[in-house]
């Protein structure tokens, strides 16, 4: 007797061993090496469709990057490959660092969401209508979208003040009337940008670079300028018939809140979990910025404040994408996976939205067969 019992509890630890051995190996079915092919292939298959020139890539779960990685070219006339070090223009994406810098100056009791456009630009003619910074932050302003204007793209070259891009929109009439309708509007971005500058004192990339960036240690991540030296800059490309060509030149003055900035993956990560953890905004300015705009109708919108509000791959995704000329990105949040996507492109004919939601299709199937 005193020999089985020996043995027994020898078996029985062994047995709890290989179970417990079984189930980690199934919650982490999804191995870095696994990871890595796949987005190796989707990457590569887009670089041989000429789709795309140069990719960064990341993907973080929780807090731990799992994957930063470059493909293709972020030269093409130095042949520089590209690295998961490399600097995108993000366009859009800058629009959540302008919709939590206006929620830093909330939360310090400067401003209130609700607040009249007016009070803090007093000479905009918002045409006997009131528009509030919320309704700015969530698109259903009713603004003309300057970039939407058919000289936009001609006078993308031109240094400019803030005078000159208001001059573009400010006095046409409004879409509708402000809170009955979504329509995306970077006009509205831009005047956020000008609240930020005229409550702060400070220029827009000051406060951002103060306010948000330091704080974060986002250190690959600028408000960009052409004459700026920046290490790791990715050139920008469009693609004319089977041929890559250099993008256009772009004055940054003008998306400037709407959509001037660049990044790494590694730093739009920092940002994304920043964002999460509350190490920069509130945990009630972070749930306004996630829960979607109601119109005046009661019907809700898909967006928050700087943010898509989505249903991707049938689960519930918070993100944003950027276009600009040269430079397309992507960087979307699945909640429910604590998963964060980051692509960057540097030609504009690339859909880094497409490539982030074939990723996040084999991390939700993969997630799915450990479960049955």
């Amino acid at each position: 007797m005193k020999y089985q019992w020996r043995v027994y509890p020898k078996i029985f630890i062994l047995l709890l061993i290989c179970l417990y051995v079984a189930r980690l190996a199934q919650a982490q079915s999804v191995t870095p090496a696994d990871l890595e092919t796949v987005v190796d292939t989707i990457a590569k298959k887009s670089i041989e469709k000429q789709s795309a020139v140069g990719l960064s890539i990341g993907m973080a779960l929780g807090d731990q990057i799992v994957l930063a990685k470059g493909y293709g070219t972020a030269d093409l006339e130095l042949e520089v490959p590209a690295t998961e070090q490399m600097v995108y223009r993000i366009g859009s994406i800058t629009k959540q660092f302008t919709a939590a810098a206006i929620l830093l100056l909330a939360e310090e009791g400067k401003l209130k969401l609700d607040d009249p456009l007016t009070m803090y630009l007093p000479d905009y003619p918002t045409q006997s209508k009131v528009v509030t910074l919320r309704q700015l932050l969530q698109h259903t302003s009713g603004i003309i979208n300057f970039t939407s204007l058919p000289t936009h793209r001609r006078l993308l070259a031109q240094n400019v003040t803030h005078a000159d891009i208001l001059n573009r929109f400010k006095d046409k009439p409004f879409n509708f009337e402000p809170g009955t309708k979504f329509q995306y509007c970077n006009s509205g971005y831009y005047l956020l940008g000008m609240v930020i500058e005229n409550i702060s004192e400070l220029s827009y990339e000051e406060f951002i670079q103060k306010r948000i960036f330091n704080p974060l240690k986002m250190n690959t991540t600028y408000y960009d300028k052409a004459s700026r030296i920046i290490p790791h800059r990715a050139s920008g490309y469009s693609r004319w018939g089977d041929k890559f060509r250099n993008a256009g030149y772009v004055n940054m003055k003008q998306p400037f809140a709407a959509g001037a900035m660049a990044s790494t993956v590694s730093d739009l990560i920092l940002w994304q979990r920043g964002l999460v953890n509350n190490s920069l905004l509130r945990p009630d300015s972070y749930k306004l910025m996630t829960t979607p705009g109601k119109l005046s109708n009661g019907k809700f919108t898909s967006y928050g404040l700087g943010a898509f509000l989505r249903k991707i791959n049938n689960k519930q995704t918070i993100g944003h994408g950027g276009g600009i000329i040269g430079f397309q990105s992507d960087l979307i949040y699945y909640p429910e996976l604590d998963c964060t996507i980051v692509v960057l492109a540097n030609c504009e004919n690339t859909n880094p939205a497409r490539i982030s939601r074939q990723i996040a299709t084999y991390l939700i199937k993969s997630k799915t067969e450990t479960t049955k």
